[in-house]
């Protein structure tokens, strides 16, 4: 049963790739201005708030561009 439960939630990160990386990617680099101190909380925010839907809309025109060629 556990089994299962972690296939499905594995499923859904392995799903759809694109926005996996993406969403990683963009967390990532939040961190990263952090660390390194470039920014303060305003620019880790607009970094998050910015970035997680235009890699959702990003995600969204390739899979209806995919789903029209077939």
């Amino acid at each position: 049963m556990i089994g299962s439960i972690i296939k499905e939630i594995l499923g859904l990160f392995v799903d759809d790739e694109i926005l996996a990386i993406g969403i990683l990617a963009i967390v990532g680099l939040a961190a990263a201005i952090t660390l390194v101190q470039w920014g303060g909380p305003t620019v880790v925010a607009l970094v998050l708030v910015i970035g997680l839907p235009a890699i959702l809309v990003a995600d969204v025109l390739l899979t209806l561009r995919r789903s029209a060629k077939q």
